[in-house]
């Protein structure tokens, strides 16, 4: 979802115009509504202004960052709402999980057969790197030797 759909997502959930939002968050309009249509894409100093106006983290309608644990955070939200995860609570561990079948849950299928094959020292470190780095060719070209 881009930074323009997260904002109309919560700006209508709060049954807010664009009028109404940019007035809250001391934008124009038409800043809005370009943000909203993909136009333009806000500032950093501008995300927080809108994100403090419909009441929401500024993580939540940014693009998600991997640079912090709350971007991360945002990230995996994202996954939730977008890929249907869920997440599985075991005391001590909690892992994330696909619905059976889901084009991400056979991606992350690739991924564990590959992170197994390495950590039973089946592939160098270089050679996990590489098939990381050259994803999903890497399958690609591996299943059709």
């Amino acid at each position: 979802m881009t930074i323009g759909e997260k904002i109309k997502k919560f700006r209508t959930k709060k049954n807010l115009t664009q009028k109404q939002l940019a007035s809250m968050a001391e934008l124009s309009e038409p800043a809005i509504r370009n943000y909203e249509l993909g136009n333009r894409t806000p500032s950093e100093k501008h995300i927080n202004r809108i994100a403090e106006a419909l009441g929401v983290s500024p993580f939540a309608i940014s693009d998600p960052s991997l640079g912090s644990y709350l971007g991360v955070m945002h990230a995996l939200f994202e996954l939730e709402n977008e890929y249907d995860a869920t997440l599985i609570y075991e005391p001590g561990s909690v892992c994330i999980e696909f619905p059976a079948g889901s084009e991400l849950n056979s991606r992350m299928f690739d991924w564990a057969k590959a992170f197994t094959t390495y950590k039973e020292g089946n592939l160098t470190e270089e050679e996990y790197e590489e098939w990381k780095n050259t994803y999903p060719e890497s399958v690609i070209h591996n299943q059709r030797k």
